[in-house]
């Protein structure tokens, strides 16, 4: 199992029509220490990229 399907990740719509992420996940979880050693800018940046990465996929799929 990626270690990523270990973060419980919840959507949360705002009423101004904004979203915000909340993640949680175990910091005692080994198979989590990478991401728990991230610390709050670099788990951002992550979360950034992966979304960015999957957008751009799912762009490209529908361009073909």
């Amino acid at each position: 199992m990626s270690w990523t399907k270990k973060l419980t990740i919840e959507c949360i719509d705002k009423p101004d029509g904004t979203m915000t992420l909340h993640i949680e996940w175990d910091e005692n979880d080994p198979d989590l220490e990478y991401w728990t050693s991230l610390g709050p800018q670099g788990q951002e940046d992550f979360i950034l990229t992966a979304l960015r990465s999957a957008c751009e996929s799912v762009l490209s799929d529908h361009d073909n």
